[in-house]
């Protein structure tokens, strides 16, 4: 029988490749491939983040629908997925915001006294943080305001995140709920100061149906039916409603 012939092998291309190209070229690809390797890895880290993110938010619109924190343990729960969506997702405003939420709730939660003063003023803290890291977010103003008022801090601070949150969103149905009540406890303590922004968003949030029935809370829980039917009654065309200005 004839000798069977002995199959060459052939070299992997990879092989080939790497004998053949140019020093320059094989550094460029190197760092190519170090490059696409980083942002599969931090791709992937967000993407976990947002799975955090996520839980986090179904927890917080199951607290809103019950008022209250279901249990200690959810709240434990929640923490830590907001940490670990912060650790995989560093300087991300809106994850540094849901912990300033959970915070609040915490607080809201807890006995008058040093601990829950104290997670209010570690989510205004937070929110400060949003904030310079996204200032356009007029959210993130609404909240500040909110959280000062939960501190009992009628101050020029509280008045600075009023007039940002004015500035950055002038058409926004939570800052018309913060700047509305903010500017009701102040008359409280200031009743003959002018307060452009009161009538400004005390209208622009009747006439948005999503703030409407927080702003009519807020009217009754002041006791300022008769000032709100006055602002109404001079403001232009079309006139927001107000049920208590109708019966009168």
């Amino acid at each position: 029988m004839p000798a069977e012939r002995k199959r060459r092998r052939r070299s992997p291309w990879y092989k080939k490749w790497y004998r053949d190209v140019s020093r320059p070229r094989l550094f460029f690809t190197g760092v190519l491939l170090l490059v696409l390797i980083g942002l599969a890895w931090r791709a992937g880290a967000w993407g976990m983040a947002h799975l955090q993110v996520v839980a986090v938010e179904n927890t917080l619109k199951r607290w809103g629908e019950n008022g209250k924190v279901s249990s200690e343990r959810d709240l434990e729960t929640a923490f830590a997925s907001i940490d670990r969506a912060i650790t995989l997702h560093e300087d991300n405003p809106y994850q540094l915001s849901l912990k300033a939420r959970l915070l609040e709730w915490r607080a809201f939660g807890a006995e008058e006294g040093e601990g829950r003063a104290a997670d209010y003023r570690a989510a205004l803290a937070l929110y400060k943080e949003a904030a310079a890291l996204r200032p356009l977010w007029p959210d993130t103003w609404a909240e500040m305001i909110n959280v000062k008022l939960n501190l009992g801090e009628l101050d020029k601070e509280l008045q600075t995140f009023m007039q940002r949150a004015d500035e950055m969103g002038p058409y926004i149905p939570a800052v018309h709920t913060a700047i509305v009540r903010a500017e009701y406890a102040l008359k409280q303590q200031y009743p003959f100061e002018q307060r452009p922004l009161l009538d400004r968003h005390l209208l622009r949030g009747l006439n948005d149906h999503r703030s409407r029935r927080e702003i009519q809370r807020l009217v009754e829980q002041y006791a300022q039916e008769v000032s709100a039917c006055r602002t109404i009654a001079l403001a232009p065309e079309p006139k927001p409603t107000l049920g208590v200005c109708r019966d009168s």
